[in-house]
């Protein structure tokens, strides 16, 4: 809710609360003094009808010749003079007439017979006793109030008349009172604090409105201040941008305000460049670095570890059971170092993976002490991948052997290439020379024959150190995939294999030359098909993990030899007995000019998995341009790669 809105309802219900105990304190009043009015009145009346009966009985008693001899028949003398009195009930109702709280005057006997009363049906019926309308004055005014506003009942003043020294009455008035009568007395005033009330809310609403939006300008003036301090533009002498001059106070929260950013800004700048020192130095690493706090957190990874770790991802929001479940050998080593307070190096453990052997790592846990926001302790875990980098220098002897190789070939296939011309032309001028001399013929068609075959291979070498010049642009790799193996699927049909296409995504995106992806997954497809002798199944999938794509590849054969392994990306090496031995070594090279990594997990009699990995772009990191600006990484990779050459011979 906005502070508007809070201003204005907060004003109303204030007003409203003012103006019901406004209300309530007036009703009460007035329904007091009414009430007491009443009650006065009623009394009035009762001693008024009272001294009428006396007078007009005395006047009768005084004329009755002989007088009563007794008490008993004075009684019942006053009883026949009121009971026969014709003009009694004219007078009553004339005395209630003057008042609008009473509606009835009664007078009864002793055995509660109406002998006269201001209403003629009710003489000589009997008379309910009714409340005292005393005792009813006596109670809280809410609750008569109440019973006034939301209901009828009739009360009764009662006054005896009798001989004296007689404790008996004769005669009884009861002055009837309604609460129906009360009510009409009061409602006019209820009705005008009704009116009252509503104009007052109605002028409370206006007001309320007034003074939110006078207090929420300054709120809104005082929130463009800090607006302006967070970027830098003040304003002085207590301003607003308007060209407003503020109060006092708004200038002195201002000046504090304006204070509190440069400290803030200084410290946020210091804290900045703090943590991008510690991120850069942490992602130069080509170890992986986890932190860990006391309780498990996870407060940090490095770039390598992410790559590594799927379950780890840059937000750093997992916790050690998320990253290393119980059971595994790094998270009850963590764990250990957490519970002992003592570190642990060069720790050779296993990381399990899917589809793939384990990955062998070296792991060095320390324990650190006061860490700052770290609770008490921290962990940091340091991994290193022996694996890999035994496979790194292997890809690096493989590009070196084939570097070496294309700058020899590269001069000698042109040296060759021209007496290979010449001799082919010779020996087409001595072929027909000797064609008087058919036992010579044979030789001939053999020299001719090897002549040919080593201008294949000179074609090959030109082809493979020629240049490639990259088309980079975004390609959807599992539709490559789908591409390639719909291009094999009848070569794969003949030989028994099924291809089957893996991708939990639709789409996986991938800058890359798409015709040299399509032919470096072609060459891998093909040599899987060609190793199932069998037939078989052959899996081919896209998976998109932390910050690389991996395109797998897995064949159902009988696996590459120890003592071929580390041969199998070599130009001109392969098993096949047809084999050029150039396919795999075209898609090392076509992998390493997209920055990326072939490599290969097999087992005898069990099939061979190649797997291509392909890093992703960090398309928010600045990098310098060739002219000195800053260039995104995407646009740096597609600059490099647009001076890359490609060769104008295989697709």
């Amino acid at each position: 809710m906005s502070l508007k809105r809070r201003l204005r309802i907060s004003i109303v219900l204030l007003v409203t609360l003012l103006v019901f105990a406004q209300c309530v304190v007036s009703l009460s009043i007035a329904a007091q003094a009414n009430f007491n009015e009443a009650f006065e009145r009623a009394q009035a009346i009762a001693q008024q009808v009272r001294h009428l009966v006396e007078q007009r009985v005395n006047e009768k008693v005084s004329t009755v010749q002989p007088p009563p001899p007794n008490d008993e028949a004075t009684m019942r003398l006053w009883e026949r003079i009121v009971d026969e009195d014709l003009a009694l009930p004219e007078l009553l109702e004339k005395t209630m007439a003057s008042t609008s709280s009473v509606i009835e005057i009664v007078i009864c006997d002793e055995k509660s017979v109406v002998l006269a009363a201001s209403t003629p049906s009710r003489v000589h019926l009997p008379f309910d006793p009714l409340p005292s309308f005393a005792d009813w004055k006596e109670r809280s005014l809410a609750d008569r109030l109440g019973e006034v506003l939301g209901g009828r009942r009739d009360y009764a003043i009662v006054v005896p008349m009798g001989l004296k020294d007689k404790q008996k009455p004769v005669l009884t008035i009861h002055v009837v009172v309604s609460t129906v009568l009360l009510r009409s007395a009061i409602m006019p005033q209820v009705r005008s604090l009704v009116v009252v009330s509503a104009l007052s809310l109605l002028v409370s609403i206006a007001v309320a409105a007034v003074f939110s939006n006078l207090i929420s300008a300054s709120v809104a003036r005082l929130g463009k201040r800090i607006d302006s301090i967070a970027t830098g533009d003040f304003k002085e002498d207590g301003k607003t941008q308007e060209g407003k001059r503020e109060s006092k106070e708004f200038a002195d929260v201002q000046s504090k305000l304006d204070l509190l950013s440069r400290q803030f800004r200084g410290a946020k700048e210091d804290v900045l460049q703090l943590r991008g020192n510690i991120e850069r130095m942490l992602d130069r690493l080509e170890e992986s670095v986890l932190l860990f706090d006391s309780t498990g957190r996870l407060l940090r990874a490095s770039r390598t570890a992410a790559r590594m770790l799927p379950e780890v991802p840059r937000a750093e929001e997992r916790t050690l059971d998320e990253v290393f479940p119980p059971g595994t050998q790094l998270g009850d080593l963590v764990r250990q170092v957490m519970r002992d307070g003592h570190g642990v190096r060069d720790a050779v453990t296993e990381l399990p993976r899917e589809n793939a052997s384990p990955l062998r790592l070296l792991a060095n846990v320390e324990f650190l002490e006061n860490f700052p926001h770290a609770g008490k302790s921290g962990v940091l875990l340091t991994l290193r991948d022996v694996e890999t980098r035994k496979q790194l220098r292997s890809q690096l002897d493989v590009s070196t052997r084939l570097a070496a190789i294309s700058r020899l070939t590269g001069g000698v296939a042109h040296e060759i290439k021209n007496p290979l011309n010449a001799i082919a032309l010779h020996l087409e001028v001595l072929r027909s020379k000797l064609s008087e001399h058919p036992e010579v013929q044979p030789e001939v068609t053999v020299i001719g024959s090897e002549i040919a075959r080593l201008d294949r291979v000179v074609k090959t070498f030109l082809d493979f150190q020629r240049p490639m010049d990259l088309v980079m642009k975004p390609v959807n790799v599992v539709d490559v995939a789908r591409q390639v193996s719909a291009l094999l699927w009848p070569e794969a049909e003949r030989a028994g294999v099924s291809i089957e296409l893996e991708s939990s995504k639709a789409v996986v995106k991938l800058r890359a030359d798409e015709d040299l992806l399509k032919q470096a997954l072609l060459n891998v497809v093909n040599n899987g098909i060609e190793a199932m002798q069998q037939g078989g199944r052959l899996k081919v999938g896209v998976e998109k993990t932390g910050e690389e794509i991996t395109i797998t590849v897995s064949d159902q054969g009988p696996g590459i030899p120890p003592q071929m392994q580390e041969r199998i990306f070599n130009l001109y090496f392969t098993t096949k007995a047809k084999g050029s031995g150039i396919g795999l070594a075209m898609t090392f090279r076509i992998v390493q000019l997209h920055n990326g990594s072939i490599d290969f997990v097999t087992q005898p009699g069990a099939g061979t998995t190649f797997r291509l990995r392909f890093p992703l772009p960090e398309e928010d990191t600045v990098v310098p341009g060739p002219d000195g600006n800053p260039l995104l990484a995407a646009s740096a990779e597609a600059a490099a790669a647009s001076k890359m050459q490609r060769p104008e011979g295989r697709a």
